[in-house]
């Protein structure tokens, strides 16, 4: 499990990139969402050249913050037909 500190404002928007194996059908989901942080969207980068199966691409998920505090944001990667997530990553968000 990998883990990772944010330091942001109340009501200010933050992005975090994600290495994603999207060519391979793992993606990224947001597994636990704080009441205090709202998920704005996410996308897919588009890769500067062409991608062959397996290779890693950068999923971005866009947010904003609420309410101030120390808050936690756990993804799972894995793939959406199967219910074993083969990477946990946490992500802690120092709102002030």
């Amino acid at each position: 499990m990998t883990s990772e500190m944010i330091d942001v404002k109340v009501d200010q928007e933050f992005r975090i990139p994600l290495q994603s194996i999207a060519t391979a059908g793992y993606l990224w989901k947001v597994e636990s969402l704080p009441e205090a942080i709202q998920l704005l969207g996410s996308e897919n980068e588009k890769p500067a050249s062409d991608t062959k199966p397996g290779d890693s691409t950068t999923q971005i998920f866009r947010f904003r913050t609420l309410k101030p505090g120390e808050h936690t944001i756990t993804f799972l990667l894995s793939r959406p037909w199967e219910n074993k997530a083969i990477q946990t990553r946490t992500v802690k968000v120092k709102v002030s």
